[in-house]
């Protein structure tokens, strides 16, 4: 089998994968954001539903309940106080979860496509794995993404880059486990490259990932008599 064949076979096994039956994976999350000596931690819980619909509970720093979907309509409860954010600018989406991204079924471009990427090119690099180069118009994204598959068509790690050709920031992607039909990285880490002598990382470690699973909190609406927010009081709450 040549080499085209060796890394296509498995990539038209994975996209051939019924996503569509999978309809629930939710997880426990913890995010370590390291910025030279600090580290602030973040602990939620995500719930996510193959029609694109988020559930994210947030359980510190701050504790509240976002709800969101593909197209960024979200809303953010806060129990303590019964009060309720709304913001359809995009302030969250359920796109930029990757648990979400792989119930979808987007292994070949990791949801890129969804921001607008289009895939300039496929080529083979070192060790037998595969790169993807995709390009975006937008002006208010980076202009390249690359997405680097090793033998098995799993992405190894991502990068954005500027016109020029210079990395912003890297994700690798580790730790596959199986979860219902479909191999999931359960550890990420992204840096990225603020200065040529500066750096944040991020480590995202998901837990518990369970598949289709009756967990009430996928589906979570918020409460009625919610209050919407006074932000001029209340800055302090997302932070």
């Amino acid at each position: 089998m040549n080499k085209t064949l060796r890394v296509l076979v498995p990539a038209l096994l994975l996209l051939s994968v019924p996503a569509a039956a999978q309809r629930r994976l939710s997880a426990d999350v913890e995010v370590k954001n390291v910025a030279g000596r600090s580290v602030v931690t973040t602990t939620k819980s995500v719930y996510c539903a193959n029609n694109g619909r988020l559930v994210v509970c947030n359980h510190r720093p701050a504790e509240y309940t976002l709800v969101t979907n593909i197209n960024g309509e979200t809303k953010i409860y806060f129990k303590k106080t019964k009060e309720v954010l709304v913001d359809n600018q995009g302030l969250m989406s359920s796109k930029d979860e990757l648990l979400t991204i792989f119930l979808m079924g987007r292994i070949e471009d990791l949801g890129v496509g969804l921001f607008g990427y289009k895939l300039q090119k496929t080529e083979f690099v070192e060790d037998g794995m595969m790169k993807k180069t995709f390009k975006c118009m937008d002006p208010n994204m980076p202009p390249y993404t690359e997405i680097v598959y090793g033998k098995d068509y799993l992405p190894v790690y991502s990068a954005t880059l500027t016109e020029d050709g210079h990395v912003q920031t890297k994700v690798y992607y580790s730790h596959y486990q199986t979860v219902g039909y479909v191999p999931f990285p359960h550890r990420l880490t992204q840096i990225t490259y603020n200065s040529p002598t500066d750096s944040t990382v991020i480590r995202t470690i998901y837990s518990n990932v369970v598949a289709d699973s009756d967990d009430p909190m996928f589906d979570f609406t918020v409460p009625a008599d919610a209050v919407p927010m006074d932000l001029s009081g209340n800055t302090q709450k997302l932070r």
